[in-house]
């Protein structure tokens, strides 16, 4: 069977605002990406604040969250499935940590489309990181497959 190439990402704004007004906290925040794999590309429809502890440099994707959205999800409270996390760097880049690659792998075990997006708010800037199957792990998407909607 051969590997699946990287697919593109298409985020909507309306979940780029929601991370962005949990991110003016002084401490990292981490939560999860709804949405659809579709025609070829993931669709990010909202994002779902995650954190059930937090400091400057780490914040802890809560079990109880993550299985609360699930249940919704299943019951048609929340419209698409999860696609990804989203967690916050505060200065100190975007990168996945020893800590990030391990919460991806967790979420990975349910879809190789998962993707996390990584944001240093100190830069206002982000980055997606994706599995890439040609390379048998984690690599950050290039801009170009990456679309704001």
């Amino acid at each position: 069977m051969e590997a699946e190439a990287m697919i593109p990402v298409a985020i909507s704004n309306y979940a780029l605002q929601k991370i962005r007004a949990e991110m003016s906290v002084p401490y990292e925040q981490i939560g999860l990406l709804i949405g659809e794999l579709t025609n070829g590309q993931l669709m990010v429809t909202d994002a779902i604040n995650g954190t059930s502890s937090a400091s400057r440099s780490l914040s802890v994707l809560s079990p109880e969250i993550l299985a609360e959205v699930a249940d919704d999800i299943i019951n048609n409270r929340i419209s698409g499935r999860i696609v990804g996390w989203y967690h916050s760097h505060l200065g100190s880049g975007v990168f996945m940590s020893p800590i990030d690659i391990e919460t991806h792998a967790k979420l990975q075990q349910f879809s190789n489309h998962v993707i996390a997006l990584i944001v240093d708010t100190s830069v206002n800037q982000f980055g997606i990181f994706t599995y890439d199957p040609q390379l048998g792990g984690l690599t950050q998407l290039p801009e170009e497959y990456i679309s704001i909607i």
